[in-house]
């Protein structure tokens, strides 16, 4: 038998890969939703969050959930709660796919910008290939201080920081899809 992290159901997508239901990417579904029904920084969201997991790791008996299925478990749980508005404009983003700054900036080596740049470009375009909705990009701060190569924040860094937020923007605005950017 095989052990579920947390017992929580894996999620299965519709090309049949399976990815782990992340709390932070669950939450910021709800979020969206909320935000489409008016709701502005919705304080219900990590708690309805945290009651659909509960469900999920108690209450659902298969070892993984497809999105549909777990659109109507969401969709069911803000009904009654009473948030049907949010139910309505709720919909479950594919996993996000997850860009690691820190590791291309370390694969280019420090002060190697250019390489950098290039490295961003080659992860980017599969995936937007791919028509991912929803990419994570992380660890911008430590990149940028890594290929200045200074451990305190300058005026380079603040350049070099805007450059690559305007690189990744303009990526997207090639593709012509709508995507949700998180940049951190």
């Amino acid at each position: 038998m095989i052990a579920l992290r947390d017992s929580i159901p894996v999620l299965r997508l519709d090309d049949g890969s399976i990815e782990i239901i992340r709390r932070d990417w669950l939450c910021g579904c709800l979020g969206r939703a909320a935000a489409k029904a008016g709701y502005t920084q919705w304080w219900l969201a990590e708690h309805v969050t945290e009651s659909i997991l509960c469900f999920l790791r108690g209450c659902y008996d298969q070892p993984a959930i497809s999105i549909p299925e777990l659109n109507e478990v969401i969709r069911s749980a803000l009904q009654a709660i009473g948030h049907g508005e949010i139910a309505l404009k709720y919909e479950t983003l594919e996993p996000p796919c997850v860009i690691s700054l820190s590791d291309l900036a370390a694969e280019a080596g420090p002060g190697y910008e250019l390489a950098f740049f290039q490295l961003l470009k080659e992860r980017m375009q599969p995936i937007l290939s791919r028509r991912s909705p929803n990419i994570n990009v992380l660890g911008l701060q430590n990149c940028v201080r890594f290929l200045q190569s200074v451990k305190t924040w300058s005026r380079g860094c603040s350049e070099l920081r805007t450059e690559i937020v305007d690189f990744l923007r303009a990526q997207l605005e090639k593709d012509k899809s709508e995507v949700l950017l998180t940049i951190r």
